[in-house]
């Protein structure tokens, strides 16, 4: 739960450190910064839904519900974080792809949020670093089910192949889920 706090915190961080005039630049995931906040948070909002037994398609139409408000980063941050908190690892979480453990859903939700995060610095233009611990432990937490994880298909390219083992965390992490720094 510790990375999740940490992920929450960062992607918070990085929301209120983006300029004004920002919002609508397009980012690498070929959506606005306003549009990839909103997924953020959407995800957050999924997650709870989800985690408390909702089927993917009744989480959805709870999500698309809801407003986005000036707090939504931080509610639904803190809303998700107590939602993983309520859950065993091995409950089973009704994912639009299929069922899924909520230990790997809690894995999705981790890169989501923290690549998004990198997304939006680049974006702006902001300094790119990202919380080396966050990303150590969660690149510790998401190599050896990288094979899966990317089975999945929300991802991009994968890994270019190109950084080494000895690279950063933070540069593996985005290489592998499709991200390619200059």
């Amino acid at each position: 739960m510790e990375l999740l706090v940490a992920a929450s915190a960062e992607f918070e961080r990085v929301v209120t450190e983006l300029p004004e005039g920002s919002w609508e630049l397009p980012t690498p995931c070929e959506v606005s910064v306003r549009e990839l906040v909103e997924h953020v948070v959407e995800g957050n909002r999924f997650a709870v839904a989800v985690l408390a037994g909702a089927s993917a398609t009744a989480a959805w139409g709870a999500v698309r519900a809801q407003k986005f408000g000036p707090d939504a980063v931080q509610e639904s941050a803190a809303g998700q974080v107590e939602a993983f908190r309520a859950v065993a690892g091995d409950d089973v979480v009704h994912h639009p792809a299929g069922d899924i453990t909520a230990e790997a859903f809690l894995r999705y939700r981790l890169v989501d949020v923290v690549v998004h995060a990198w997304d939006l610095l680049t974006t702006a233009g902001l300094d790119e670093t990202l919380n080396t611990k966050l990303t150590e432990g969660l690149w510790a937490l998401v190599e050896p089910e990288l094979a899966e994880m990317l089975a999945f298909g929300s991802y991009g390219d994968g890994p270019s192949g190109t950084v080494t083992p000895e690279a950063p965390a933070q540069l593996r992490l985005l290489d592998a889920f499709g991200r390619r720094l200059t």
